[in-house]
């Protein structure tokens, strides 16, 4: 054994430990899950695409409907009973799936991060979220959160703030940087968007009064954008995981 054989058992130790940590984790299937569900949530609303109808005098007016709260943003959703009945299945299953994900993965790896307590939570997330909207006690008539950079706290609680809260467990878990990234900022624009209003641009952001974005006055927009952060994010993520397994396998040292 020569004198430098004690720092190779080291480094490759350590690159063991760092080969293991990336074949276990396996985030982007969860982000790619999630927002998936956030874009079929789009069917639960009465008007996704045009919340606005063009009068005859040529004015604008929202489109005759009511809002439950419990389908996510401010749109109005076709029914409130539908709406709880989408996320207490759909959440769940979700979650299922990525369950079953997890165990697929370490059954052809041999290996997993500690996904179970993050499942189990996230599953409750959805009711404990639904509940908190019901205690609002929206009824079926909620207005809309008031315009011109007033934020109305009482509208942020959401089933989708549900899946950011999971996010950052999962992160937690996973110990990906990139995951919370992705949960933080799919937590916030939930906030704003039910906070100030669809299409509403804060004035925190654009001061002094904020501003409006009229392709976001819809639901369904939002919602697309919503999802863009976690697929984008997914597909980000994953690619960052195949680097790291290449660079970890290609520093294997070379048997002579």
């Amino acid at each position: 054994m020569d004198s430098q054989s004690p720092d190779r058992i080291l480094d490759e130790v350590a690159r063991l430990r760092r080969l293991t940590r990336a074949r276990a984790r396996g985030a982007a299937v969860p982000l790619a899950i999630f927002g998936l569900l956030t874009l079929a949530s789009i069917a639960l609303y009465s008007h996704p695409f045009q919340a606005m109808q063009t009068l005859p005098d040529g004015g604008a007016a929202s489109r005759p409907g009511s809002t439950s709260g419990y389908a996510g943003l401010d749109g109005f959703d076709r029914s409130a009973s539908l709406s709880i009945a989408f996320w207490l299945v759909t959440g769940p299953l979700s979650y299922l799936a990525c369950a079953w994900w997890y165990r697929r993965r370490a059954a052809r790896v041999g290996l997993t991060v500690r996904w179970q307590p993050w499942a189990y939570t996230g599953a409750a997330l959805f009711a404990v979220f639904l509940f908190a909207v019901f205690a609002q006690d929206h009824g079926g008539q909620g207005a809309p959160p008031p315009l011109g950079g007033e934020f109305a706290a009482s509208a942020v609680v959401s089933p989708l703030l549900a899946i950011a809260v999971g996010l950052l467990v999962l992160a937690k878990v996973e110990r990906s940087p990139g995951v919370a990234v992705c949960g933080l900022l799919y937590g916030g624009l939930c906030v704003i968007m039910n906070g100030y209003g669809l299409g509403q641009v804060p004035p925190w952001i654009a001061p002094p009064s904020g501003g409006t974005i009229d392709g976001l006055v819809n639901p369904a927009q939002n919602l697309f954008l919503l999802a863009a952060v976690l697929l984008v994010g997914a597909l980000l993520v994953q690619l960052r995981a195949w680097a790291r397994l290449r660079s970890v396998t290609a520093a294997a040292p070379v048997q002579v």
